[in-house]
């Protein structure tokens, strides 16, 4: 090759494209072969080629081009631009009947400016005023949001300067400056939103000035108080395109092991002409007509998120939600016993999982970010759902800081105990994880919310912090259990005594055989079930009851399922109770090749299970020999003789009296049309009452005079203990009939003796169980039958 070539560039915007050696030019037109160079030499000269775009077409289309455009004029910025200290930039307004130009940017040069709007912009998300170039573009909401701080600096800066302070003056001379613009070109809006504050009211199209960054936002979401520091806010659109005002905000949430913060989307619809304030939404919670008692409530109620961080026992009375397989809430009416449990939430129902940036310990103030945590689902799904979602579909993304809360351990992280003690039991003070405690303002904007599993709906929910409160214990269940007191002391013995203890003999093979099982066989009625929860009672531990159809006959989720519950029992400490287990424990065949699997899944799960079991069946007699070796107690219940009942009436009828003295205590109800009616004729001849003289007194039903007196006796006739005699007792203890049956009974009978506005008699049981002999005499029959065939 010849010399190297060079190109060279002025400053002046001509371009001297001498070449020092020999370039092959090509000229537009010349024949594909004359453009041919040897492709050794392609991109070998040493430099840069310049082209320039050329005269556009009506479509906006041009060609390249190697002349500079004569059209260029010299750049609007330069060296002499640069000394000033604000470049304002304006651009031409049509349709405006008041002027002209409108402003489109504003550029601070000033060192001074930005050095107090360093301050004054302080944690605003997406401004950073160290930047050598400051700009700010369209309504320049960074300073009018924080435009009053910036008057206030030049207040103080102006009393330094009357003090003598000249560097003061120079900087409140140009932050004045800045001040004299805003004025210049915001004066309108101003002006508008304090006349619309004033009055309580906004428009749509004045909506930004209303929430600026890091201000406290109130709404009412699910039904409940929310509290969010605000992060962003934007106009933009819904899923039907329609336009909204976006606010996200973050709050406060727990995943488990941590404290963070998580992201709220909240859209405002459009409207027309004005809106009071106080029905939007969201709004600042500066603004709403209780501000201190919301704010007083919201605390209180985050105390309580506080306090339930970990693993409880609790009752719970309200409504309960997932998000189902199409996103949408899926909700539940719960009324009975939950486990808090949001570490297992996650570790159960991953797709679900809940995660949150860590905290940082002065406030939850947002700074900018970079990278994102989870909100309502784990990473890799909330890539899919964000991409092409709208952020109301999207939700409660949590968002990763570039701040990390120094009390947040990393290798905690990967500590999978959450928060549960050693040996699965519920966590006490004393027990508690060691975490920062949560400040004021942490706790006002906390979530309402708490995860965890309704043991009777059999589900993972999120429940509401308000509806949860303590349990009440039944204390007598397991001393009114009719067994035998040597036995009430193995069961009671076995199962009561703690993991570390329980667990000093265990199998040759690690995590085999830590479990205890026991198997309680007999007829229906007798007790098998209220062994198991009685025992619950006296140990204040969850009873989780299953039954074979919860498993389904698949084999694969059989063993999913069985796993699963197992874990769950196993971590909370909780008493498992499979139900009518036959399928299970049935002797094995070689015609029923499904239901080995099933065995053969459950003898394998059964032996690693470090809980507390309890199985019940009907017939003992068909049990597979592999069960035999694996079963710590085997207890055999008798049919009901003479004296057990007898004692199953006597301690009803007392849990009957204990139940009714309760509800006496307690204010007389309303009474309903139908009671109205009810105790209206039983007390009244005559619709009017009439004086010595025969003048009416007015009608007696008036409930200003006679409804509570009537409520109260009513009341009292509702809530009498009952007049069963023990020789009545004895009598019914001759009916030959279960546990269960005697419940019903009395059950039946109470709401006959309610309806009559009597006490419990022998003459309502008697009437009962005459109604309902043909179904017992029945079942006997059959039992008879059975007894035919396989004795």
């Amino acid at each position: 090759m010849g010399d190297i070539d060079m190109i060279s560039h002025k400053a002046d915007g001509q371009v001297n494209d001498q070449v020092k050696g020999q370039v092959n030019c090509q000229v537009s037109g010349q024949s594909s072969n004359d453009r041919m160079l040897d492709p050794k030499d392609v991109g070998m000269t040493f430099g840069y080629k310049e082209l320039y775009s050329g005269d556009e077409d009506k479509k906006g289309r041009f060609t390249w081009q190697t002349e500079v455009p004569k059209d260029l004029g010299k750049p609007a910025e330069d060296a002499e631009s640069e000394k000033w200290a604000i470049i304002v930039r304006r651009v031409k307004v049509y349709n405006d009947p008041k002027k002209v130009l409108a402003l489109h940017s504003i550029a601070i040069q000033s060192p001074y400016i930005k050095d107090i709007l360093k301050a004054v912009l302080s944690g605003y998300p997406g401004v950073t005023a160290s930047l050598k170039r400051l700009e700010f573009s369209g309504r320049c909401e960074p300073l009018l949001h924080r435009w009053p701080a910036l008057r206030e600096t030049i207040v103080d800066l102006e009393k330094q300067r009357d003090e003598g302070d000249e560097e003061a003056g120079n900087r409140a001379r140009h932050a004045k400056l800045l001040d004299d613009l805003l004025s210049e070109e915001f004066s309108e809006v101003e002006e508008a939103m304090t006349d619309m504050k004033k009055n309580g009211v906004i428009t749509f199209q004045h909506m930004w000035t209303l929430y600026a960054p890091n201000t406290l936002i109130f709404s009412r979401q699910d039904n409940q108080d929310r509290a969010l520091r605000l992060q962003t806010s934007h106009y933009g659109v819904d899923r039907t395109l329609q336009p909204v005002f976006w606010l996200t905000g973050v709050y406060i949430d727990f995943d488990g092991q941590n404290f963070g913060t998580q992201k709220m989307n909240i859209s405002i619809p459009n409207f027309e002409g004005t809106k009071r304030i106080s029905s939007l939404d969201a709004f600042p919670i500066d603004l709403h007509e209780e501000n201190e008692q919301i704010k007083m409530k919201l605390v209180e109620r985050g105390a309580r998120v506080e306090a339930l961080a970990g693993s409880y026992f609790r009752s719970y009375n309200g409504v309960g939600w997932r998000i189902g397989v199409y996103g949408n809430k899926e909700k539940h009416t719960v009324k009975g016993r939950v486990i808090i449990d949001p570490f297992g939430y996650n570790r159960f129902e991953p797709d679900y999982a809940v995660y949150v940036a860590p905290l940082s310990i002065p406030d939850v103030s947002p700074l900018p970010v970079h990278g994102s945590g989870v909100g309502t689902r784990s990473g890799r799904q909330r890539l899919r759902l964000g991409s092409h979602l709208p952020p109301d579909v999207v939700g409660s993304m949590g968002t990763m800081p570039s701040y990390v809360d120094p009390c947040y351990n990393l290798d905690d992280a990967n500590n999978d105990d959450g928060g549960m003690p050693a040996d699965g039991f519920f966590d006490d003070e004393d027990n508690m994880p060691k975490r920062p405690a949560l400040t004021n303002e942490q706790k006002l904007i906390c979530t309402p919310l708490v995860r965890g599993y309704a043991l009777k709906e059999k589900q993972w929910l999120n429940f509401f912090v308000n509806s949860i409160s303590d349990i009440s214990f039944n204390e007598l269940a397991f001393s009114s259990l009719n067994l035998p007191k040597n036995q009430k002391d193995l069961i009671l013995g076995f199962t009561s005594v703690k993991a570390p203890y329980r667990n000093q003999f265990d199998d040759v093979i690690e995590g085999k055989g830590k479990g205890i099982i026991m198997l309680l066989s007999g007829p229906p009625g007798v007790g098998k079930t209220l062994t198991a929860e009685s025992v619950a009672e006296q140990m204040k531990v969850p009873l989780y009851i299953m039954a074979a159809g919860d498993l389904g006959l698949d084999a694969r989720s059989v063993e999913t399922k069985l796993e699963d519950v197992m874990a769950m029992c196993s971590r909370w400490g909780a008493i498992l109770l499979l139900d009518e287990a036959d399928i299970f424990l049935e002797e094995r065949s070689l015609h029923e090749l499904e239901r080995n699997k099933l065995v053969s899944i459950f003898l394998r799960v059964l032996e690693y299970y470090e809980g507390i079991m309890f199985l019940t069946t009907n017939r003992v007699r068909t049990f597979d020999a592999a069960f035999q070796s694996r079963i710590h107690i085997s207890l055999e219940y008798p049919e009901l003789d003479k004296p057990a009942r007898k004692a199953i009436w006597r301690n009803f009828l007392q849990r009957h009296d204990m139940a009714q003295a309760a509800a006496r205590d307690k204010p007389a109800a309303p009474l309903d049309g139908f009671a109205k009616s009810r105790s209206s004729k039983k007390r009244i001849g005559s619709p009017l009452m009439r004086d010595s003289g025969g003048q009416s007194q007015g009608r007696v039903d008036e409930e200003d005079d006679i409804q509570k007196p009537v409520d109260e006796e009513l009341h009292g006739r509702l809530t009498q203990p009952h007049k069963i005699s023990p020789d009545e007792i004895t009598k019914l203890s001759e009916l030959k009939i279960n546990g269960r049956q005697i419940k019903n009974f009395l059950k039946t009978a109470q709401l006959l003796a309610i309806y009559k506005e009597e006490p419990l008699s022998y003459n309502h049981l008697e009437t009962v169980v005459t109604s309902t002999q043909h179904l017992h005499k029945v079942t006997e029959a059959t039992d008879h039958a059975r007894g035919a065939i396989y004795h």
